[in-house]
């Protein structure tokens, strides 16, 4: 056997033994470990409240979330296409930050009488949209779907969809500046939730409560 012929029969053995060699060291080099940053939707001060007790009962049905909103913090590309930041968390789901905040607005705030038990308007709330809105500007994009009933009708269905430029805050990064602006868009639309609650439930027949008052 030439040497030239030797050479193509060893070839073929040492590309395989190569390709193990490459695959090997792609098993045991140590991919780019990703830390994430938690980032809390609660906003840091209660807002002033001037507004004296409403003569109204309330209670707070249903509070949600859709099925896609978790820890990770979502971006809308366009359209129907989403992602998530994998390096950007929020410390809670954001259905606990909406039902917190109604708790604060609605009876803190605006004081309505909590209901628990027995008869009295409720109020559910889905939160529909939590998400950045790339483009120029970017964008914070809060979306609220809400429905007011007493035990025989529906008192008010409404979807609210509210967006806000990100503002940049001083000394303040893109991802702290996108938590800042969407807690503030859901805080201001959870005040416009309470706002229009509050509005029917005036239009509404007094309730024994209110009557009590009189």
């Amino acid at each position: 056997m030439n040497p030239s012929s030797a050479y193509r029969a060893v070839r073929p053995f040492l590309g395989v033994g190569g390709g193990a060699l490459l695959i090997g060291c792609a098993l045991t080099s140590k991919a780019e470990v990703v830390t994430p940053r938690y980032f809390s939707a609660e906003p840091t001060h209660a807002a002033p409240s001037d507004k004296a007790a409403q003569p109204y009962e309330l209670r707070l049905g249903q509070v949600s979330s859709a099925s896609h909103l978790d820890e990770r913090v979502a971006y809308r590309l366009g359209g129907s296409e989403m992602g998530f930041y994998e390096d950007r968390r929020w410390t809670e789901i954001p259905e606990a930050y909406l039902r917190r905040a109604l708790e604060r607005d609605l009876f803190e705030e605006r004081g309505l009488s909590r209901i628990v038990a027995g008869e009295a308007p409720t109020l559910d709330v889905e939160l529909t949209a939590f998400e950045e809105v790339r483009g120029r500007p970017i964008k914070a994009h809060v979306t609220l779907t809400f429905s007011l009933r007493n035990e025989r009708r529906s008192l008010l269905e409404r979807t609210l969809d509210l967006e806000q430029r990100v503002a940049a805050r001083e000394g303040a990064d893109a991802a702290q500046n996108l938590a800042e602006t969407l807690t503030a868009t859901l805080d201001e639309a959870v005040r416009e939730v309470g706002k229009e609650a509050v509005q029917k439930l005036s239009m509404a027949a007094p309730t024994s409560s209110a009557a009590a008052l009189k």
